[in-house]
């Protein structure tokens, strides 16, 4: 059995790979960033956090009404 070294065509898809998950891993990174300063600027707003939304009869005052 001879030792081969792995074809040149191998090592290139191995580098595209890589470069593929490292683009997306900044991406998210990014995103992430991106989402959390435009929740932080809308609390300092004073704006509600959309999941803090009135969901229930009691929440919309509806519960007295005939």
């Amino acid at each position: 059995m001879t030792d081969q070294p792995p074809p040149r065509k191998a090592g290139k898809a191995a580098m595209i790979v890589v470069a593929i998950v490292a683009v997306l891993i900044v991406v998210v990174f990014i995103g992430l960033n991106v989402s959390h300063y435009t929740s932080l600027k809308n609390q300092q707003q004073g704006q509600p956090a959309p999941d803090s939304a009135k969901h229930g009869p009691q929440d919309l005052g509806t519960e007295n009404q005939q």
